[in-house]
């Protein structure tokens, strides 16, 4: 990282080692992420892939959309747990690696510790579920026989992208 940072002043890095010297937390924007999030930033998705890697380190890709809505990457990271302290530092490397600029909105999962760190750390972003999370917990919350109405899962979509539209306005 550091050689790819002599070669690209633009190229971010930091990360963290623990008493033993171990790396515990890393991040990573190259020059296109930065200037992918400068323009493209304002909605951006967080998520974490855990147990993927031989150091049972959690993945944690930012991403978003461009104008010819393809994905693109703000940068990634490792981190050592889906701890809030670690999900803390992460978005605090996160702003530092992209001026201070935070997210407009950002989409992730329902996880607790993300949640309360994003809740810190960006505090004015608006912070929404991915579909699939609300989706997948409409059985569990209203029951079988609605998630089984197709006239009532139509209406129901429509109400939640009306919802998001109207908060983004």
């Amino acid at each position: 990282m550091k050689e790819k940072q002599r070669i690209n002043s633009s190229f971010f890095f930091e990360y963290q080692l623990d008493n033993k010297l171990r790396l515990t937390h890393i991040f990573w924007a190259d020059s296109t992420c930065i200037r992918n999030y400068k323009l493209f930033g304002d909605v951006m998705s967080f998520d974490s892939t855990y147990r993927t890697n031989r150091y049972d380190l959690v993945f944690t890709p930012f991403t978003g959309v461009n104008h010819h809505k393809s994905c693109i990457t703000f940068g990634a990271a490792f981190l050592p747990n889906e701890k809030k302290e670690s999900y803390k530092w992460l978005f605090r490397t996160f702003l530092k690696a992209m001026g201070g600029v935070a997210p407009k909105l950002i989409i992730t999962d329902e996880d607790l510790s993300m949640k309360a760190a994003i809740k810190d750390v960006f505090p004015n972003t608006i912070h929404r579920l991915w579909m699939w999370n609300i989706l997948n917990k409409l059985p569990e919350k209203l029951g079988r026989d609605f998630t089984k109405d197709e006239e009532f899962m139509k209406k129901f979509g429509m109400c939640m992208v009306f919802r998001h539209l109207m908060s983004l306005s």
